[in-house]
């Protein structure tokens, strides 16, 4: 009964995250019908011969065998059978050595803007540039380049099966996750959606600090370093200041509401 649970659970995280590809590639027009032939042609997992099972044990058997003929299956029709797509993303605009680019780019890009959150936090030069949220759109709009990059790629992203043990709370998440750093897109694509949100809540920390004069630089610094701690700089600060934390801010707009 716990191998047919896990199972079930391994095969529901996969079969989420077989959809994410198909969405990414509905950004390429000329993709669609070669993708809808695709899931056509893919086998139907749920369609198992429950008629001929007399016990349990053999229950769990059949649905192994399916999950694993349906990770075998599934996911060379989302990408492999896209040739000629796939040979224009491996030599064009989406190729490996764009991603190596925009990983470039998400690493060394936003430490111009740490400087002025860190160096110059009450100057209008830094307050124009960051006020906004071009910057950190920007970011989101490299990551995402580096997502869809990745996906299109012959063998761009780490195992759907591999991705689904990171996700397994009676697995070895950690394991899982190691395994997957073996595959460069993947990395990339995780370290630019760090840097991403590092720079977002470094910002958060910086408007925090000029709304309630709080002195920011040094939270910020640690932010850009290790990320959450930078955060808990900033309240044990505040704390220290007399500020206090921020109040609600949900409830805050109730009352402005009302």
């Amino acid at each position: 009964v716990n191998h047919y649970l896990t199972m079930t659970r391994k095969l529901s995280l996969t079969l989420v995250w077989l959809s994410l590809p198909a969405i990414s590639l509905a950004f390429a027009p000329w993709s669609i019908s070669r993708q809808i032939a695709s899931y056509d042609r893919a086998p139907s997992v749920h369609r198992l011969p429950l008629a001929n099972l007399d016990d349990i044990t053999t229950l769990s058997s059949t649905l192994a065998s399916s999950t694993q003929h349906a990770l075998c299956t599934i996911q060379p029709s989302i990408v492999g059978n896209l040739p000629s797509f796939n040979v224009a993303a491996t030599d064009g605009f989406l190729s490996n050595e764009n991603i190596k680019v925009a990983f470039s780019a998400a690493t060394f890009v936003p430490q111009i803007f740490w400087l002025f959150l860190i160096v110059l936090p009450k100057s209008e030069v830094t307050k124009k540039i960051l006020g906004g949220y071009e910057i950190v759109t920007l970011c989101c709009l490299i990551h995402f380049f580096i997502v869809s990059a990745s996906i299109v790629q012959p063998d761009g992203t780490a195992p759907m099966a591999e991705f689904a043990d990171v996700f397994d709370p009676f697995g070895d998440p950690q394991s899982a996750m190691v395994g997957m750093m073996q595959y460069p897109n993947f990395v990339s694509e995780e370290w630019s959606h760090v840097l991403t949100w590092d720079l977002f809540v470094g910002r958060w920390i910086w408007l925090d600090g000029l709304r309630r004069g709080v002195f920011t630089s040094h939270s910020v610094l640690l932010c850009n370093l290790i990320g959450p701690p930078g955060l808990l700089l900033h309240w044990i600060t505040c704390l220290a200041v007399g500020k206090g934390l921020p109040k609600n801010e949900a409830l805050m707009l109730d009352e402005e509401e009302k």
